[in-house]
């Protein structure tokens, strides 16, 4: 079996506006739209997503063009440290620092990565379960930088920083359930 792990398109940072609500830029509808032409993308059976704005708008457009069921799970969003409260870039980048160094445990009350790891890793392993029973060989998840770079992490040698720091928006990786090994890495041209 296939998880095809997909970060969210560009997004459009409002301040008065909550993180989790947060939607897709004009460029991140580009994007978006423009990867959904990928055969990567193609071949995906069912996407599950994010219940953040950004990542439904992500699943919408590439799975409408491609006649993709959309399923949603309220476990695949992001690791809430980073949802909680908007800081700026520069204050953000700041945290993802010190949270990736283990400097901060959680950032305004939010998760651990190690909480907010477990939690996205039941949600997959579920949805793999059920998807599996269904006969389903090829499963998207649209879902967030930070939990999918904690995520990744175990099946590859990089280390979550390495990968927050290469993985864009969007962006693709396709891990081979069976052999836990990467058949696509992140930032690889798809």
């Amino acid at each position: 079996m296939k998880l095809t792990l997909i970060r969210h398109s560009k997004t459009s940072p409002t301040a008065d506006i909550p993180i989790p609500l947060w939607g897709l830029s004009k460029e991140g509808v580009k994007l978006a739209k423009k990867l959904s032409e990928n055969k990567t993308i193609k071949e995906i059976e069912v996407i599950y997503s994010s219940l953040q704005t950004k990542a439904l708008e992500t699943a919408l457009l590439l799975a409408k063009p491609n006649a993709i069921p959309i399923k949603t799970n309220p476990c695949l969003t992001e690791i809430s440290s980073f949802t909680i409260k908007f800081f700026g870039s520069r204050k953000y980048e700041e945290n993802v620092k010190n949270f990736y160094a283990g400097k901060s445990k959680r950032i305004a009350g939010g998760e651990t990565h190690q909480e907010a790891l477990e939690r996205f890793s039941r949600a997959i392993n579920k949805i793999i379960n059920k998807e599996k029973n269904r006969g389903v060989k090829n499963i998207g998840i649209v879902s967030h930088g930070n939990i999918l770079s904690f995520f990744s992490a175990q099946f590859c040698p990089y280390s979550p920083l390495e990968i927050h720091q290469l993985i864009k928006m969007p962006d693709v990786a396709i891990l081979d359930w069976q052999d836990k090994k990467f058949i696509k890495f992140y930032g690889e041209t798809i």
